[in-house]
This record gives structure tokens, sequence and C-alpha cells, in this order.
């Protein structure tokens, strides 16, 4: 018999509830976790105190990687970060998800050392569907993100598998007011 922890949350689900914590009006808004382990495609509801509407979120944490000097050269300042979602889980989710939120672990350059510093994707499903359109599936029918944050710029873009450039995301860089 295979065990599992059901009782330990993920820590880019625990995040992301911090976040919307800080950035939704406190008053009006409570973030609940499913208990449900076998709950597929939600992993947060942000819940209207006002009128008991609920959103639901996906969340999606990055692996990170730092970047080469091609890259720093196409690209200018910033790293790059990395996450797969599968075609089903886009276009046939089990359950239905209002937002995706994707949990972007970057390396930044500090004056003495390297750090971590971590932003946020808040991308609607709707545009999710048409960022997905721009790319190519893999042979697992998997959708691969290589995400460039750059902090200094402000900009997010998705730079693989598109033929006519980047595909843009700073309008969803740390845009929790999306979900407002």
């Amino acid at each position: 018999m295979g065990i599992k922890n059901i009782w330990s949350l993920n820590i880019d689900e625990a995040l992301v509830a911090d976040k919307l914590k800080q950035y939704v009006n406190k008053k009006d808004f409570e973030v609940f976790f499913p208990v449900n382990s076998q709950l597929k495609d939600i992993d947060l509801l942000l819940v209207s105190l006002k009128d008991n509407k609920a959103v639901s979120i996906q969340v999606k944490g990055s692996r990170t990687y730092e970047p080469n000097r091609t890259e720093r050269k196409k690209f200018g300042h910033g790293s790059s970060a990395w996450f797969c979602l599968s075609k089903n889980s886009v276009f046939q989710a089990t359950n239905k998800q209002d937002y995706y939120i994707f949990v972007l672990h970057n390396i930044i350059d500090g004056n003495v050392k390297k750090e971590i510093k971590i932003d946020y994707l808040i991308i609607p499903k709707a545009d999710l569907y048409k960022i997905c359109s721009l790319k190519r599936a893999n042979g697992k029918d998997d959708y691969n993100f290589f995400v460039w944050i750059d902090e200094v710029g402000g900009r997010a873009f998705d730079f693989h598998e598109n033929m006519d450039g980047v595909i843009q995301l700073s309008q969803y860089l740390n845009n929790w007011g999306l979900l407002n």
C-alpha cells in the first residue's frame, strides 16, 4: 500500500496563498485549500465573503536555470524559469479552474552573490488557451514554457518554440489585480 503525505502544504501553493492574502482585500476574501488530495487541477479557492463566489486557482511551480551567455546576450538582464503543462490539464481539465498562477523562482545577481527571487504569473484560463495556441506541444502532449524574467525592465516572456519571436507575458507578471 502506498502512502502519500496529504497533511503538508505544497510550498508553491503556500507562497501563492500568502501573496493572495497580501494583495486582495482581507475583509472581503479568504483563501481555502481543498482537503481532498484526489481533487485534480484545483489547488486553491479564493472566496468572496460578500457574495460567496469562488475563484478556483491552479498553482504551478517552476524550475530555475542560470542563464547561459547566449541567452544573456540575446535577452539582456534577467534569468529563466521553466515549467511544463500537459495539454489535457489546460484543455480537458478534470475540474474547472479560473486562473493559473505560476511561481517563478529566479536567479538574480546581487551585489555580493546570486540570490533567488520569486515572481508570479497570474493568468486567466482564457488567456492561457490563447498562449498555448501559440506553442507546440511536444511528443508527450506537454507544453514547455521557458520564461525570461527581467527584474530591472519588468519584462516577462516565453522564449521557447515560437516562430514569431517571444510570447509576451509581462501583463501577467505579479499582476494580482487580475483577481479583484
